[in-house]
């Protein structure tokens, strides 16, 4: 599998230093394109919610909207160009696309391998929980989640957060690029008595693809999922590997235990498909 082009959301002011560096280095890496999507909501889409607006007003408030979409247009290029030219061996390019954002990632994610967004904990507002969700969920492709700090070459260690599902064996499919380049592969399997057959059958075909791979069993425990993964990846230039789940409630993605908590709590990057 060839990473064929990478996808880094921004707002008009960027994204975290550390995501940026993530995209960057590795269109570089990978030599893929790397799409940096600035999602910027139409004039019209700006608009109060309300049914008595007299048309003068109405063209009114549309053209304030215009002059602010030119200007977050303006300012995403400002920070995409310097970005880039601490960059110049790797092949970007800025698209700013007049949608919602969730409308917008969603779309654009679809044609690419890997999109790149921030932890919970690195950024939180509303842009990048829809940025987050319309990837992970909407895409039907992996994410790759980066904390605040990350640094270094991603992925020198490999850990694969195993788990007999369809979530977890996407991420793995999803990981394989990495997998060919790393060092180091741990498949960490957790379970009440240490034993998971599925997490054996997933080393041995692994290592039939011609990886080196480490099982690694854990026992639960008491212990938080969560917790015992994030353990196990700690360290420079690791990468984690995992499925993402959730369902659906109420018009809201609420994460299964071990995914929220990595989601907030990850120090590393997490690869993550759903």
């Amino acid at each position: 599998m060839k990473l064929v082009r990478l996808l880094l959301p921004i707002t008009q002011n960027g994204t975290l230093d550390a995501c940026a560096a993530a995209g960057f280095g590795l269109a570089v890496r990978f030599g893929a394109e790397l799409e940096v999507l600035h999602p910027c909501p139409a004039p019209e889409e700006r608009l109060p919610y309300s049914t008595e607006l007299s048309p003068f007003y109405f063209d009114e408030l549309v053209d304030v909207g215009k002059k602010q979409v030119a200007l977050e247009k303006r300012q995403a290029r400002k920070w995409f160009t310097k970005v880039a030219r601490g960059h110049p061996k790797a092949k970007a390019e800025l698209v700013s696309m007049e949608a919602l954002p969730a409308q917008a990632v969603a779309m654009r994610a679809k044609a690419s391998d890997l999109t790149i967004v921030p932890s919970i904990a690195a950024q939180a507002d509303g842009f990048w929980s829809a940025a987050r969700d319309a990837a992970l969920f909407h895409s039907g492709r992996a994410v790759l989640v980066v904390p605040k700090g990350a640094e270094g070459a991603i992925g020198e260690t490999v850990v694969i957060a195993w788990k007999e599902s369809v979530e977890a064996v996407r991420a793995v499919a999803a990981a394989e690029p990495f997998l060919a380049k790393a060092k180091r592969i741990k498949l960490v399997s957790v379970a009440e008595d240490g034993e998971d057959a599925s997490a054996a059958a997933m080393s041995e075909y692994l290592k039939k693809a011609g990886h080196r791979v480490i099982l690694v069993p854990i026992v639960a425990q008491s212990r938080e999922a969560g917790e015992l993964l994030l353990e196990a990846a700690m360290g420079t230039s690791h990468l984690l590997v995992m499925g993402a789940y959730g369902r659906w409630r109420w018009r809201e993605w609420v994460f299964g235990g071990a995914t929220q908590h990595v989601l907030q709590h990850t120090p590393v990057p997490v690869l993550m498909a759903h």
